[in-house]
């Protein structure tokens, strides 16, 4: 019983931590992606020298 148990518990950290490396990297695009349209604005207005 007790090895079902902490089988269970590792897969569910297996998981747990396989989602918060897909959401860093979501994060980390979603913000690339802001950034470089940010940029592109600015140039394109002239703000940015």
């Amino acid at each position: 019983m007790l090895n079902l148990l902490s089988i269970n518990m590792v897969i569910s950290m297996a998981i747990t931590a396989l989602l918060f490396v897909i959401l860093y990297f979501i994060i980390k695009l979603a913000v690339k992606t802001g950034v470089k349209e940010a940029y592109q604005e600015l140039k394109d207005d002239g703000n940015l020298k």
